[in-house]
Formats: structure tokens, sequence, C-alpha cells
């Protein structure tokens, strides 16, 4: 799978969103993101906000101090 890659790992919310919004806003429409990051509030935040925004999660992970979201772009 070929996909950009974002990392907002040491980053609070709103942070991570706005930075996930900014690359999206540079990808083409059908485009892969894979977003790596920390922390339960920025995880959730993110998958809402990518589908109020009429984009696609297609897979989440979650560990104990990680988490990876991929995003198709719309």
């Amino acid at each position: 799978m070929d996909f950009e890659k974002l990392d907002v790992k040491g980053k609070m919310c709103p942070i991570p969103v706005a930075f996930t919004k900014r690359k999206l806003e540079s990808m083409a429409s059908g485009q892969l993101l894979e977003v790596v990051g920390e922390g339960v509030l920025e995880f959730d935040n993110i998958q809402r906000w990518v589908k109020n925004n009429g984009h696609e999660v297609v897979e989440t992970s979650k560990s104990e101090n990680e988490f990876r979201i991929i995003i198709k772009k719309h």
C-alpha cells in the first residue's frame, strides 16, 4: 500500500487534527494518509474530524503507547 505519512507524536489537540487537515488538503483525492500519534483524545478527535469532513477511515490500530490511522481522502 502506498501512502503519505504524518507523525503527530508529542502533539496535543487540536494540533494533530490541524496537521491532519493541512496534510489532506495537499493530497489528491483517493490518496491514503497514515497518521501516527499517541493519546486517546487525539485518536478519537482525528477520526471524528475525518468522518465529519467526508473522508474515510480505512484502518486503525492502537497500542499502549501509539495509534495509527489510515485515511482515504475523498
